[in-house]
């Protein structure tokens, strides 16, 4: 049985991970001043944030309809079943596009296909698509993989921190947003992913040279004394990466940690200063 799991760009999978475990990554689009691009593929990561700051507009979209449906109908002919798991839709449109693809071709054969919205972004995302593709490395059924991507799903926590709100002037994905600006000068919101949202985890005041560390009662608070599945996400500049990492694993019990670069679709709207943590809490 030849089995494959489907995810989108905004996923942040190392690139040697997602050949490792032949994990299929559709690219979702940029538009830079203009020109539309595909993640990682007409654009690199070192390129667009190398650029960030000469960029006069950017903005971001779906997977379109056209390109999907090519890479899912050639995925047809190669694989029995396909596990497709994607960004929350209250964030992306890749979503929407796949559920409309997937119902097109879905009459013509009886493949089996299932299609998951993970109700997170980045490596939220990306560590509910290793596990499945894993799942399916060490030989477990479809049902098996698929029962514990849900089961990651809800297991789930997040830390975003945005150390500045020049980016997120225009964004409208984000709960909270407009008593945010209404409030005092100097604020630095951490965010977190809360049923396939952003929204407001805290509002930090003053200097915090590491925002998530300054929150770090509070994650100590829901990781007790349970193993975690660790991902450090940072955008432009990677200093903070080996302090958090350090940290997280001096404090908690680290099965893995994953470090992953946010993709421009989410940077462009948090900043090239954003950095983030994601880690599954183990039972």
């Amino acid at each position: 049985m030849r089995r494959i799991v489907v995810t989108d760009s905004t996923a942040d999978i190392p690139e040697e991970l997602v050949t490792d475990l032949d994990i299929k990554v559709l690219p979702v689009n940029v538009v830079l001043d203009g020109k539309a691009c595909k993640d990682n593929q007409d654009i690199s990561r070192d390129e667009f944030y190398a650029s960030f700051d000469r960029f006069k507009e950017m903005t971001s979209g779906p997977v379109r309809y056209e390109d999907y449906g090519l890479e899912f109908h050639q995925l047809r002919s190669q694989y029995d079943e396909i596990l497709v798991i994607h960004c929350s839709r209250h964030l992306s449109g890749t979503y929407g596009v796949a559920e409309r693809v997937i119902k097109e071709f879905r009459a013509e054969d009886n493949r089996r296909v299932e299609l998951v919205d993970s109700g997170q972004c980045s490596m939220g995302l990306g560590m509910v698509v290793l596990a499945a593709a894993e799942a399916f490395a060490e030989g477990k059924s479809f049902d098996q993989a698929l029962f514990l991507v849900q089961k990651l799903k809800r297991r789930m926590r997040s830390y975003m921190a945005i150390p500045t709100l020049k980016y997120l002037k225009k964004n409208r994905k984000i709960n909270g947003m407009k008593a945010l600006f209404g409030s005092a000068m100097g604020i630095k919101p951490v965010l977190e992913m809360k049923e396939g949202r952003m929204v407001i985890k805290s509002k930090l005041l003053g200097e915090q040279k590491n925002m998530i560390l300054a929150m770090m009662e509070s994650i100590k608070e829901e990781v007790a004394n349970k193993p975690i599945t660790l991902s450090i996400i940072y955008a432009g500049n990677n200093r903070l990466v080996e302090n958090l990492k350090e940290v997280f694993e001096s404090t908690f019990i680290c099965r893995k940690t994953y470090i992953a670069r946010f993709s421009p679709s989410i940077s462009l709207n948090t900043g090239p200063e954003s950095y983030a943590v994601f880690f599954i809490v183990e039972s």
